[in-house]
Order: structure tokens, then C-alpha cells, then sequence
């Protein structure tokens, strides 16, 4: 069993995001990859997928934008999107949308955070690791 969380990030804030959500995935006993979206190769080994981005233009970067565009055999897939923004942030939730339309099962509600993540900002990532851990053994 195997989470993987692919992120795009601008100034590292979703980075950080990524990484804390990994945190909560090998704390409760499954590996995680936390991956950048140029290296993102599709979900073949992997028990659930979190997507997340900064928000440009009130949506997604445009790495995570062709993910989703070619993003297939998802089948209930457990799923979360997350992200950090400093105007808008809308880009979660435009993520949690095409993942729901492409077949994946959303654990929780998409994770949105202003600015660089402070600590309660990152024990909710790190809460939603764990999430993503106990969806894999569904």
C-alpha cells in the first residue's frame, strides 16, 4: 500500500503542504510519495492520491492542469486536493471537481491554505495523511 501526492508550488507553500500530508501517511504506517507534477507518472501501486497546487488566476498551475486533463482509471480511488494561495484559492476545489469527474472517492473537503502554512495548517495536512492512510485499508 502506497499514498501519492503529487503538488505543483510556486514560493514552496504547497510544498510544505505535500510534505506534512506524507508526515500523516507514514505516522499511521503506509509509505507516501510526495512527488512534484513534472514527475508525476500515473497511480499504477498507489492505494489513494492527493492532488494539490497553488492558486494562479483563480486556478491551478498548469502542471497539475495536464494531470488532470489526461488523469484516468481513478475507479472510487480513494482522493483529496489541497493547496495554498494568497489572493483567491480557488484551485482545491477546482481539483476535488475533475477528480470526483473522473471516478475518484474525495475522504475530505479540499484543504485550502493562505500564505506559507503555520503549524495548525500543517497538523491538517498531517491529519489528512492519516486520512488517506486509513482510506488504503478500506
Amino acid at each position: 500500500m502506497k499514498v501519492l501526492v503529487v503538488y505543483e508550488s510556486t514560493l514552496g507553500r504547497t510544498k510544505a503542504m505535500a510534505h506534512a500530508i506524507c508526515e500523516g501517511v507514514v505516522a499511521s504506517g503506509v509509505e507516501c510519495s510526495a512527488i512534484e507534477a513534472r514527475d508525476y507518472t500515473g497511480l499504477e501501486g498507489f492505494c489513494a492520491l492527493a492532488i494539490g497546487s497553488s492558486t494562479r488566476m483563480k486556478r491551478p498551475l498548469p502542471r497539475v492542469r495536464q494531470i488532470l486533463s489526461e488523469i484516468s482509471g481513478m475507479n472510487g480511488m480513494p482522493s483529496a486536493s489541497f493547496g495554498s494561495y494568497g489572493w483567491s484559492g480557488e484551485a482545491p476545489e477546482e481539483i476535488a471537481k475533475i477528480l470526483v469527474e473522473r471516478g475518484a472517492v474525495m475522504i475530505a473537503a479540499p484543504l485550502r491554505c493562505k500564505d506559507y502554512p503555520n503549524e495548525e495548517a500543517l497538523a491538517s495536512c498531517r491529519e489528512l495523511g492519516r486520512r488517506l492512510a486509513q482510506a488504503c485499508d478500506r
